[in-house]
C-alpha cells in the first residue's frame, strides 16, 4: 500500500494518529462518556480530532451533527476516508486548521478535546480547551475531559539519563518520555498543579515549589511528571491507557540517602514545552 505524498519527510502526524487506535482502554473510556453525555439533540466539537474516532464515537452515540477539527491535513483526509467507511459521512463534517481558527455557526452542547500529555506540557489540552470555553461551547454545555492532576516525583533513571550519551559523543539533555520500567521513584510523588478545564480559573502557567522526603537510597537523575484526568465522576483515565511519563533531567546526577530532603521548583506554560525550567536544590 503507498502512502500518499506530502510535503513532510514522512506522514508523521496520521501515523501516530492511527497508533492511538491501538489503545483501547482509552476509546472504551470515552465511549462510555459519550454514551452519558451525548443526546440526538446533541451538537459535539471534536478538537485534535486525528484519526477521528472520539467524533465517530459521538455520531454513533446519537449526536446529530459533530465537527472534527484538526491542524493536520493529513489526519483529516484519513478521518474523512474512515467516516466513509463506516456510512458516518452525512453525520461528521471536517475542519482542518488551528483550533484558534475554527468558528463554528453554532455552539457546542459538548466539546471533545482529547490533547492530554504529561503535566499538559507537549501538548495543547490547555489552551484549546481555553478556546472552547470562550468560543465553542455554549452556556451550559459540557467539555470532556473535566479535569486533570498533575504529579512529579524525584527519580532515579541511568536508562534516561544515558541516552544523551554514546561512545565519544556527548548531546544536550532534554525533556524526554518514559516507561515505568525505566525508572525507579526516590520518594513519594506530590501534586504540582490541578487543572480544571470547564473553568475560566484553570491556571495558564505553572510555577511551584515542593519539597521531598527521600525514601530511597540511590542517584538522582531527574524529576518524572504525570498526571490522572477525569472525564466523568466515574470514569478517570490513568497513564497506563496510553501515555508515557515525562523525565526532565536534572544538571548533575546527584546521590541522595533515605531521610534527607530536596526542594525542587518546576516552572512552564501549558502546552508549550520550550517554556519548562526546573531546578533542583538538595
Amino acid at each position: 500500500m503507498a502512502m500518499p505524498k506530502s510535503k513532510y519527510a514522512t506522514p508523521f502526524p496520521v501515523l501516530h494518529a492511527a497508533s492511538l487506535l491501538d489503545h483501547r482502554s482509552r476509546i472504551h473510556k470515552f465511549d462510555e462518556a459519550l454514551k452519558q453525555l451525548v443526546t440526538p439533540n446533541s451538537y459535539v466539537i471534536d478538537l485534535g480530532t486525528g484519526s477521528g474516532v472520539l467524533s465517530f464515537l459521538a455520531a454513533r452515540a446519537g449526536a446529530r451533527k459533530v465537527t472534527a477539527v484538526d491542524i493536520s491535513p493529513e489526519c483529516i483526509d484519513y478521518a474523512r476516508k474512515a467516516a466513509s467507511m463506516n456510512g458516518l459521512e452525512d453525520r461528521v463534517e471536517f475542519f482542518v486548521g488551528h483550533f484558534s481558527d475554527f468558528r463554528p455557526t453554532e455552539r457546542a452542547d459538548l466539546v471533545v478535546c482529547e490533547m492530554l500529555s504529561s503535566m499538559m506540557l507537549i501538548e495543547q489540552q490547555v489552551p484549546a480547551c481555553s478556546h472552547a470555553l470562550k468560543h465553542l461551547l455554549k452556556k451550559g454545555g459540557r467539555l470532556i475531559p473535566e479535569s486533570a492532576e498533575v504529579w512529579i516525583v524525584p527519580v532515579e533513571s541511568p536508562a534516561a539519563w544515558g541516552r544523551f550519551e554514546l561512545p565519544e559523543l556527548h548531546f544536550p539533555r532534554v525533556p524526554q518520555t518514559v516507561g515505568l520500567d525505566d525508572f525507579k521513584d526516590l520518594a513519594a510523588a506530590r501534586h504540582l498543579v490541578s487543572f480544571d478545564f470547564g473553568s475560566h480559573r484553570s491556571p495558564q502557567t505553572v510555577d511551584r515549589e515542593l519539597s521531598f522526603d527521600i525514601s530511597e537510597q540511590g542517584t538522582l537523575h531527574g524529576l518524572v511528571g504525570f498526571f490522572k484526568a477525569k472525564l466523568l465522576d466515574d470514569i478517570a483515565l490513568h497513564m497506563e491507557d496510553g501515555w508515557r511519563d515525562i523525565f526532565l533531567p536534572i544538571e548533575t546526577p546527584t546521590k541522595v540517602v533515605s531521610g534527607e530532603g530536596v526542594t525542587v521548583r518546576v516552572r512552564y506554560t501549558p502546552g508549550r514545552v520550550d517554556s519548562i525550567l526546573w531546578e533542583l536544590k538538595v
